[in-house]
């Protein structure tokens, strides 16, 4: 009798020891989903903040500062370095410069968000035309 209830025991052990383990695995990738979510929003808001600045209206800039800021809490050491020096360097200077301070800049991104890339191409901000 006492086997028995040594075995059941044990059983039981293990069944609550295998369930908390699992939540907490659960848990830890739900986490890791709803950050990446939350980084990629942010990051595209950050782009069409970019892409709108061309038209230099003050309602224009006070968006991009805001996709900035709320970059600089979520985005990695290596974006947010990447994201000044792009404005440092590459919003001022020429557009070769500019363009490759922005392929770096989502470069650097892309692997922020786990993006794997082997031969990505230089990029660079097409401006819409007005009819």
């Amino acid at each position: 009798m006492t086997t028995e209830l040594f075995i059941s025991i044990i059983g039981a052990s293990s069944a609550i020891t295998v369930s908390v383990i699992g939540a907490f695995l659960a848990n830890k990738n739900s986490i890791v989903l709803q950050t990446r979510k939350l980084k990629e929003e942010h990051y595209v808001s950050y782009f069409e903040a970019v892409h709108n600045l061309a038209e230099n209206d003050a309602d224009v800039i006070k968006k991009y500062v805001l996709a900035r800021d709320k970059l600089f809490l979520i985005a990695s050491e290596d974006v947010i370095r990447k994201m000044i020096k792009y404005e440092e360097e590459g919003m001022q200077k020429g557009s070769d410069i500019h363009d490759t301070y922005l392929t770096e800049l989502i470069k650097s991104i892309r692997k922020d968000l786990k993006i794997r890339d082997r031969n990505f191409p230089k990029v660079y901000l097409k401006k819409s035309t007005k009819d």
